[in-house]
């Protein structure tokens, strides 16, 4: 059998939405992590998207609500919150891109690729381990024996900050003032408040009670749809 079970770093920038990140994606990918540079590409699979940066950008225009992408090994599973309109649900105010790559959380191209890719519109960027995931050649899937850490913008809607902390974390200029920092490692997480409530059953009181504003749409937004 090629199956065999690993540990793979999920890291994840959580964005006000923009139109910037293909551009952004490619120049940091080429800079710091080629393997990050998309190879195919595509809204549903399998992904027949290839080209380079107008191609990319194109799929990107049209997919809704997420663009995928597959790098060169390390780098298994990218996504991009894509900026089509055609999916049938509105979303909040939040973007949220993705990388998946058989990494150590200490790999220092990952956290330049992360530093690299982050914007004015980026507030928080996370790393967090996803053990046990199964890679058949060139596939990985999961789920993960032991997940990474929970996805915090359901339907673009941002709950919080997790709980718990991640192996890494860095914090965009509205959470380094909340936070009382840029950068999580190792040491006391964030206060209380700035947590996502990810326990409770109901959704409406899942969200932190304290959080920068426009991250997430109001209680009158959710109801009429806008």
């Amino acid at each position: 059998m090629s199956e065999r079970k690993i540990d793979v770093l999920v890291v994840r920038w959580y964005e006000r939405r923009n139109a910037t990140i293909v551009g952004r994606w490619l120049d940091a990918a080429r800079e710091h992590l080629p393997e990050a540079v998309p190879v195919r590409f595509g809204d549903t699979e399998p992904l027949r998207g290839r080209g380079g940066p107008a191609e990319i950008q194109a799929a990107w225009d049209d997919a809704s609500p997420l663009l995928f992408l597959v790098g060169k090994k390390p780098v298994y599973h990218m996504s991009m919150a894509g900026g089509g309109s055609g999916w049938p649900v509105k979303h909040g105010p939040t973007a949220v891109q993705s990388l998946n790559i058989v990494a150590e959380p200490d790999d220092v191209r990952v956290k330049e690729f992360a530093l690299a890719l982050m914007s004015e519109d980026t507030f928080y960027v996370s790393a967090s381990v996803a053990g046990g995931m199964t890679l058949d050649r060139n596939a990985l899937w999961g789920p993960a024996e032991q997940p990474e850490e929970a996805y915090l913008a359901p339907m673009g809607d941002w709950l919080g900050l997790p709980p718990s902390p991640p192996a890494w974390a860095l914090f965009g200029k509205d959470y380094a003032r909340l936070a009382g920092g840029t950068s999580y490692r190792n040491g006391p997480w964030v206060d209380e408040k700035l947590q996502a409530r990810l326990s409770e059953i109901d959704p409406a009181q899942r969200y932190a009670r304290k959080m920068p504003r426009g991250l997430r749409r109001s209680a009158w937004q959710l109801i009429t749809g806008r």
